[in-house]
């Protein structure tokens, strides 16, 4: 009989998931998917903070495993409700970040952090912020090695 392998036992597959959205307390926690190995629960009290926290579980992850080629992080984050509305791309790194709308509005935003883009898209006169999501993308290799 074959017996079923939990997320910890499982090698980490090139994709995981971190859902990160609010939490009862107020701030935000990260929900996993994945085909494979996923670390623990993550929360924090900011957004910026529950997306390092992520990164730091997931280069730990990884670097307790065989390596995988190519191996990717992928942040979706739902400050709010989402209902098919817009969905922001983010890129570049801490201190400079960008979120494009990825479904051809050519709407894009800036911040250093990640509460300054939720703020960006949330002023906006033009983006219905309740219904807007954001993707983040980031190679495991480039992600903070554990010490």
């Amino acid at each position: 009989m074959r017996r079923l392998l939990t997320g910890k036992e499982r090698q980490p597959s090139a994709l995981i998931t971190a859902v990160v959205g609010p939490d009862k307390d107020g701030g935000w926690m990260v929900t996993w998917a994945g085909d494979g190995a996923w670390p623990s629960r993550v929360a924090a009290g900011s957004l910026t903070e529950t997306a390092d926290q992520a990164e730091s579980a997931v280069a730990a992850l990884y670097a307790g495993h065989p390596p995988v080629p190519g191996a990717e992080l992928q942040f979706v984050l739902y400050p709010w409700g989402y209902k098919n509305g817009p969905i922001f791309d983010i890129a570049g790194t801490p201190g400079a970040l960008t979120a494009r709308d990825i479904q051809g509005s050519g709407k894009s935003f800036s911040g250093a952090t990640l509460e300054e883009l939720v703020e960006a898209v949330r002023q906006s006169p033009d983006v219905p912020d309740e219904n807007s999501m954001f993707r983040w993308v980031r190679k495991v290799s480039s992600l903070p090695h554990p010490s």
